[in-house]
């Protein structure tokens, strides 16, 4: 049995996984340094070209399941269905998680 949660719970955590993964995303994929060391994979901020294409990839994919989230909350506003907003969910985190694996991997 899901635990009751209340609407704007869901959009508040759905918003804060979205959030630190764009940041966490474009932290990882724009330049920071004059140099980088001559390492595998590149450290953050190194091998801008991969980094900011596979960055814009995530941001999108990411933009669409919160969207998905959302909608799913706002679909019945008096009895949102739980499932599908608890399953959009996770998939937003598990995404937010690969895609910053694979922003970093692009590095390499």
């Amino acid at each position: 049995m899901l635990a009751r949660v209340r609407p704007w719970q869901a959009v508040a955590v759905a918003s804060a996984v979205a959030v630190l993964a764009w940041a966490g995303f474009w932290y990882l994929a724009l330049p920071r340094f004059e140099v980088c060391r001559a390492v595998a994979p590149a450290p953050a901020g190194c091998r801008v070209d991969a980094r900011i294409s596979a960055a814009w990839v995530w941001t999108t994919i990411v933009a669409v399941l919160y969207l998905a989230v959302v909608v799913a909350v706002r679909v019945r506003p008096g009895e949102h269905p739980r499932r599908s907003v608890a399953l959009g969910t996770v998939a937003l985190g598990v995404a937010a998680l690969y895609g910053l694996w694979t922003v970093w991997q692009a590095g390499g």
